[in-house]
């Protein structure tokens, strides 16, 4: 295995890790978003729509924002240290010049 395939292979490596990783990230989101419906009703959450549920929702953040606003920053800033892992990932595939000469 040469050096170059080597450093290919690590990418795709790489780049698994990372889809894996957004994976559990969306899963960890998710139950954020649903805990924001915690205080709703048990037969509201039962009955309403999606926007009906989340108008209920939104009723009980009136009162505490806090937990809408942890969720949000929570997945601000994942996916803010996402864009650069992908970013220094694109970056070392890009910079790979040798592909131009196979």
């Amino acid at each position: 295995m040469t050096e170059r395939h080597e450093k290919i292979r690590q990418a795709i490596m790489r780049y698994r890790e990372l889809l894996d990783l957004l994976r559990i990230r969306q899963e960890v989101d998710e139950r954020a978003y649903a805990a924001l419906f915690d205080g709703v009703d048990t037969e509201a959450k039962a009955s309403l729509q999606e926007k009906a549920l989340q108008g209920e929702a939104a009723r009980l953040a009136l009162d505490d924002l806090e937990p809408l606003r942890r969720a949000v920053l929570s997945m601000q800033l994942g996916m803010r240290d996402f864009a650069r892992e992908f970013e220094e990932l694109y970056g070392n595939i890009a910079l790979d010049e040798s592909d131009e000469a196979d």
